[in-house]
């Protein structure tokens, strides 16, 4: 018994962790039923109390007229037997006056009530009498009450208003659920040519209009993103030109100047920089579009972290490398230079903005239904009006005049969301930055 006490508590917990009485369709369908079955239980209650009053004074009625006829006739009779008949216990009481007289043929010490119940009776002696007969008590309420919640019709109503209100929660909350479903698949496929549903922009109501308005907003963000990406192609693809030449023209002033020039050195400094700039732009835009396909491949994650802990050793040798991964066998099967584009363009950042000693953590494990790779440095963090929008192109950190170009977070994320998982940044507790990348189980190898 306890056993099946603890089974059903935790199935209550369960589904209340779920939160499904917090879903649209169970508000909804909440209300309605409530409200109609209670506007349906009330009129029931009501017109049953009616007629179940008007069935008790009918069946009243006609036992008091029959014996009210009986006591008429043996009192016409002059035969003493009436006022037996009216003396019975186990008959109703009953005030029998002639008709235009206040004396009543009944000897009974108390006047009739108030409300008493009255109708004419015609003996067989062609006489009228008036006749005053109480009211039945109506009983007990809850008795009643309880007596029509359990009956057939209330059944009925409760059947009817379920119905109905499932019925018009479904009309409403199923549209809503298909725009839903549309943007998710717009999120996670990254391709704003979707469009909703037609039959549900065909719609004549404000559903429909929603849906309508969600397909100009989807169009006019496509369209911006075009612009944008097209824009940055031709930017890069305009300045590849001049910068071609411009290394060039330095490459002969380094030849009249000499290798160690200062002058020549900046010069090539700057072409470097601005080459840089170009690839990244490059690189950002292919990220952008929906179509760009990456080969996948099988590969442990141990072994990539170490590549990237590598690389880190030889461009700062002083500065120490944490690798962490549960289980340590843990494989992946997706696109490798997206995710390790990711992750160094992670460390690139925490390499440019915290100190050469300061150490720096990646680990890898299981959570739940994700895989969640965490990249941690020790530095000083990043400002919290700047946390928000860390992940926008051309955001820099110190005040937009630090290192770099502002799209390696940008192009990290853009690669993360290309994988199907989620990017996030926030300041460790202790101190450092913290980047958790969230990918789900499906990247797992078998």
């Amino acid at each position: 018994m306890t056993t099946l006490f603890q089974r059903l508590q935790s199935g209550l917990s369960r589904v209340l962790a779920k939160g499904w009485f917090r879903q649209l369709f169970w508000k909804m369908f909440l209300v309605i039923w409530l409200v109609s079955a209670i506007g349906m239980t009330s009129v029931f209650l009501y017109l049953s109390s009616r007629v179940d009053s008007v069935h008790r004074l009918e069946v009243l009625e006609a036992r008091a007229r029959g014996q009210a006829q009986l006591m008429l006739e043996r009192y016409e009779e002059n035969d003493p037997r009436w006022l037996r008949e009216g003396r019975d216990h186990h008959r109703v009481r009953l005030w029998i006056y002639p008709q235009g007289s206040d004396q009543p043929i009944t000897t009974w010490r108390r006047e009739p009530p108030a409300d008493a119940y009255v109708f004419n009776l015609t003996s067989d002696a062609g006489r009228e009498y008036r006749v005053h007969v109480p009211r039945p008590p109506d009983g007990v309420f809850a008795d009643r009450l309880l007596g029509r919640l359990f009956s057939l019709q209330m059944g009925l109503i409760l059947v009817v208003s379920s119905l109905s209100g499932l019925l018009l929660s479904a009309l409403v909350v199923r549209p809503i659920r298909q725009l839903s479903r549309h943007v998710h698949n717009l999120h996670r496929q990254q391709d704003l040519s979707l469009r909703a549903d037609d039959r549900l922009s065909r719609r004549r109501d404000e559903l429909g209009e929603l849906s309508r308005e969600f397909d100009q907003m989807a169009e006019y963000v496509e369209t911006t993103l075009l612009n944008q990406q097209r824009l940055l192609q031709d930017v890069s693809h305009e300045l590849r030109a001049p910068l071609a030449r411009l290394q060039a023209a330095a490459g002969l002033a380094e030849q009249r100047l000499g290798d160690d020039n200062p002058l020549s050195r900046r010069i090539n400094r700057e072409c470097e920089r601005l080459n840089g700039l170009i690839a990244e732009i490059v690189g950002y835009t292919r990220l952008q579009q929906a179509d760009s396909n990456f080969d996948t491949e099988v590969f442990s994650v141990e072994t990539l972290f170490a590549e990237l802990a590598a690389d880190v050793h030889f461009r700062q040798p002083d500065r120490p490398v944490q690798i962490a991964v549960q289980p340590p066998q843990l494989k992946l099967h997706l696109q490798r230079s997206l995710l390790q584009r990711a992750l160094h363009n992670g460390i690139d950042n925490a390499l440019r903005h915290t100190p050469e000693t300061a150490a720096l953590r990646i680990s890898a494990s299981l959570n739940n239904d994700t895989v969640e790779i965490r990249l941690r440095d020790r530095g000083p963090g990043v400002s919290p009006d700047l946390l928000p929008k860390l992940f926008e192109p051309f955001v820099r950190g110190s005040g937009g005049h630090g290192e770099g170009y502002g799209l390696g977070m940008s192009i990290a994320q853009r690669a993360i969301v290309q994988l199907g998982g989620e990017l996030q940044a926030h300041n460790h507790p202790d101190e450092g930055l913290e980047l958790i990348i969230r990918l789900p189980l499906s990247v797992l190898a078998n």
